[in-house]
């Protein structure tokens, strides 16, 4: 596939992920909340008029099938090994097909649309620059745009905005901040969970559809 522009969502396997909600979730409600958010995630990079196309990595085969079923390109990685990992190897696996930018992107942002993708692009300003969207406390990173895509190394994980930025500046790359609504919440623990519903808009409580009952109720409260 000849691609100039690609997006990266790391995943893990559905088993493993949302861990940390299990206080107000069960193992099913939380699958079901992984497969919608990663669903509305692929979604909107696809729908991006900015990427060519989306790949998912992933250690799972369930994952992988259901990223091929809404058009994503799989890469396999033998173990859930990080974010950052994941992401190293589908970096050196594109070489091959010399894309000029990618955007690596979270897999549990459920505010994210087309429109905010777009904006990423939007923000790059020159062939090698490297755009930031932070999470809402500013820690996280929750959209990294490298153009050409190894300009930085993802570093994502605890603090990674602040290390991003960082190495970004020490490095002397051209580097731009974007700030985004729909790109600040990411979906890893209960307070998140809580703001979400907090937003009060039929959006917000809609948005993780289709869901059963249990799921809509834990999440519009």
């Amino acid at each position: 596939m000849s691609a100039s522009t690609w997006a990266l969502v790391p995943l893990k396997s559905s088993e493993r992920a949302k861990s940390r909600l299990a206080g107000a979730l069960d193992a099913e409600q939380r699958r079901r909340l992984f497969f919608s958010l990663a669903e509305r995630v692929i979604s909107a990079l696809t729908a991006s008029k900015s990427v060519d196309a989306v790949a998912v990595v992933t250690s799972s085969h369930k994952v992988a099938a259901f990223a091929r079923s809404i058009g994503a390109v799989p890469i396999m990685q033998e173990a859930d090994v990080g974010m950052s990992p994941a992401l190293d190897l589908a970096l050196q696996i594109l070489q091959t097909m010399q894309p000029q930018r990618v955007l690596m992107v979270p897999g549990d942002l459920p505010l994210i649309t087309a429109r905010a993708v777009d904006a990423i692009f939007e923000a790059q300003l020159s062939s090698e620059h490297v755009v930031l969207a932070p999470d809402r406390r500013r820690e996280g990173t929750n959209a990294l745009l490298c153009s050409p895509p190894k300009v930085l190394a993802p570093r994502f994980g605890a603090d990674s905005f602040a290390r991003h930025l960082s190495a970004a500046r020490s490095a002397g790359i051209a580097t731009s901040v974007i700030e985004s609504e729909e790109l600040a919440l990411d979906l890893d623990c209960v307070d998140d969970l809580d703001y979400l519903r907090s937003q009060g808009s039929d959006r917000s409580k809609n948005l993780l559809v289709p869901v059963h009952a249990p799921l809509h109720a834990a999440l519009v409260g």
